[in-house]
């Protein structure tokens, strides 16, 4: 499918981040940023597959409530 480019401006800080994250998860940094896209709570894309982060307890849920 073809791709079409999209500029997405952020602190100089966040994009080390990005990239940090990226390189840990063995992904570019488009694969990262679409990857987080498609996992976000309320987007409107099919969740992706790959889950990269799990708590303490091994779970990829989202908390119900907050710390007690």
């Amino acid at each position: 499918m073809p791709h079409a480019n999209v500029t997405v401006g952020m602190e100089p800080t966040m994009l080390v981040e990005v990239e940090n994250e990226a390189e840990k998860h063995d992904m570019s940094r488009a694969e990262y940023i679409r990857h987080l896209i498609r996992q976000a709570h309320d987007s409107p894309f099919d969740e992706p597959d790959t889950v990269l982060c799990r708590d303490e307890n091994g779970s990829t849920e989202e908390p119900k409530t907050g710390a007690a």
